[in-house]
């Protein structure tokens, strides 16, 4: 997976993290959910930036 595809799917998952945190708050394991979404996404965004690899 090069760097655009990472970042894009990091960001997708951050988006889905706070769609699922803001839409279902009320609902006990959604906003957890939400919040490891956002975690997993900025982790995947931030190693698709810093791998290092040439494109």
């Amino acid at each position: 997976m090069n760097t655009i595809e990472s970042g894009i799917l990091g960001v997708q998952m951050t988006l889905v993290g706070l769609l699922l945190a803001v839409f279902f708050e009320g609902v006990y394991p959604y906003p957890l959910v939400g919040f490891l979404f956002g975690l997993a996404g900025t982790a995947v965004v931030l190693t698709g930036v810093f791998s290092g690899t040439p494109e």
